[in-house]
């Protein structure tokens, strides 16, 4: 069985571990080493051995190294180990004679050292990993740090008697050292989640009684309290630094989308110059309007301390989702707030935006509709505090309110259904960049109105996202116009119900293909 399995290992600077961790899989015909730009003698270290082919990659996070190496072996049944770890010659026997089949995987005990010691308490023991799979089946999640198996439903899990050593630790510095790397890595991947500094402390302090007096601890003399006060400092720094995280503000990309409505546009750019916090750069999106629009734009350069760019395509029809992704594509900032260019903005719009941002989260934004008398008075006179002057309950700015329905208004994947429509409105969302690329953007194959927006979302939820609803914060005046023509809506609902029924997290045709 060992010439159908190919074993593939992560490696950075592994000379310590390495020898023995190789020596351990000489019988197998294929080992992919993904060498992470080791400055020590980790990659000549592995030349010695003839069944091990050398690749070499930067840190793309954990999960995505480990499907890369995979990537290369020619094997479909792998072996996925760490530089640290060593087969034991019981476990090589058991999987040279055991029987792989398809809908299985197998998992077996890690052994975890510190010192020479193996510790069975400090929650370190029993540790069973999910290590042998087929990799027509099973993959690695992204994750940047404590990546895992991606194992279907009602797959069967066999477990094996034999087991692994893992020198995961020599020593306090060993420790603290993964320590650092590892929270900052989980709190970079998990800006989803809220945090305090009494809440870290708190974690900390359990994660120590827990793994020193629950989970025997103790039994291991100064190594145990050691590898307790270690594990209490991890979970405390994974959330002190993600807390510290969420109090950096991002660079604020806003993009305003138009077609031939430069009286509307100029009233947008009027609001946001009145904004109490301004983005780093606007951007207009626009869809093939005239050269009138562009000389309104570049007047209004003048009056910005900012950058105002004017992102323009051929007027080839209605092609918006591909006039926003131009936009997102040039966009220097780590936020993108989108809105349409019929939309007057209050003062607070950009600072509220900004109070809701995190990772991982599409935030739709609300809308104050005014009716067509509103709208021409605003336009005759261009004032905005027409627009601001009506006052009503839905546009009162309430930020105790507004907090509250943001933390209660999560939507996740299991809400997408093909019997509910699941309503967005594009002239007031925000979401980080790096979420929009993650998704390849808006889908271009939508052309004329309607639901470029819900399929969006759709991929984002998909891909773990969540959707979050603002209101009472970043109002916005909605100016009057007729209804755009619906005669695409059924083509395009048929594109939204697609990505429904795929469970789709990218599109063929979006953001890289704007480039």
């Amino acid at each position: 069985m060992l010439s159908k399995i190919s074993v593939t290992i992560l490696a950075k600077n592994a000379q310590k571990t390495l020898y023995e961790c190789l020596k351990s899989v000489e019988r197998f015909n294929e080992v992919i080493l993904l060498d992470n730009k080791s400055s020590d003698k980790t990659v000549e270290i592995a030349k010695q051995f003839g069944n091990v082919k050398i690749y070499q990659s930067e840190f793309i996070g954990f999960g995505a190294l480990k499907n890369l190496a995979i990537s290369y072996a020619k094997n479909d049944w792998i072996l996925s180990l760490d530089s640290d770890e060593v087969l034991e010659s019981e476990l090589i026997e058991e999987i040279a004679s055991i029987q792989l089949q398809e809908g299985e995987y197998c998992s077996f005990l890690r052994k975890n050292f510190y010192q020479g010691e193996w510790i069975r308490g400090c929650g370190w023991h029993p540790d069973w990993v999910k290590r042998i799979f087929n990799k027509k089946e099973i993959r690695f999640d992204d994750a940047l740090v404590h990546e895992g198996l991606k194992i279907p439903k009602n797959f069967k899990e066999k477990r094996l008697n034999g087991a692994i050593k893992h020198y995961s630790f020599e020593d306090i510095s060993h420790l603290l050292d993964k320590m650092q790397r590892y929270s900052s890595l989980w709190a970079e991947q998990n800006t989803h989640r809220s945090s305090s500094p009494i809440g870290a402390s708190m974690r900390g302090l359990w994660v120590f009684l827990r793994n020193y007096f629950f989970k025997n601890g103790f039994l291991y003399g100064y190594k145990g309290f050691v590898i307790s006060i270690c594990n209490a400092l991890g979970a405390f720094f994974k959330y002190m630094k993600l807390y510290e995280n969420s109090l950096k503000t991002p660079s604020v990309s806003l993009i305003v989308t138009t077609y031939n409505q430069k009286e509307r546009l100029a009233l947008v750019l009027d609001s946001i110059l009145n904004q109490e916090v301004m983005p780093a750069e606007v951007l207009i999106a626009d869809d093939g309007s005239r050269e009138d629009t562009k000389e309104l734009i570049e007047k209004y350069r003048d009056k910005f301390s900012i950058p105002l760019r004017h992102i323009w395509q051929e007027d080839e029809g209605y092609r918006l989702a591909r006039s926003r992704n131009q936009a997102i594509l040039n966009a220097k900032g780590e936020y993108i707030i989108i809105v349409d260019g019929d939309m007057i903005l209050s003062s607070s719009f950009i600072k509220d935006h900004l109070r809701f941002a995190k990772k991982g989260s599409f935030n739709q934004g609300g809308r104050v509709l005014l009716n067509e008398t509103q709208t021409n008075k605003i336009l005759h006179t261009r004032s905005l505090q027409t627009a601001f002057g009506k006052k009503t309950f839905k546009n009162t700015r309430i930020p105790f309110l507004s907090n509250l329905i943001f933390s209660l208004s999560a939507i996740k994947k299991n809400a997408i259904s093909q019997d509910r429509f699941l309503p967005v409105r594009g002239c007031n969302m925000a979401f980080y960049k790096e979420d929009a690329q993650k998704i390849n953007g808006f889908n271009q194959d939508f052309v004329g109105w309607g639901r470029e927006d819900s399929e969006f979302v759709v991929r984002f939820l998909n891909a773990n996202g969540v959707m979050r609803k603002i209101k009472f914060s970043a109002l916005a005046y909605h100016l009057y116009h007729q209804e755009n023509t619906r005669n695409m809506l059924e083509e395009n609902h048929k594109i939204y119900l697609e990505s429904i029924v795929k469970q789709k997290t990218w599109c063929e045709n979006g953001l890289e293909q704007s480039k």
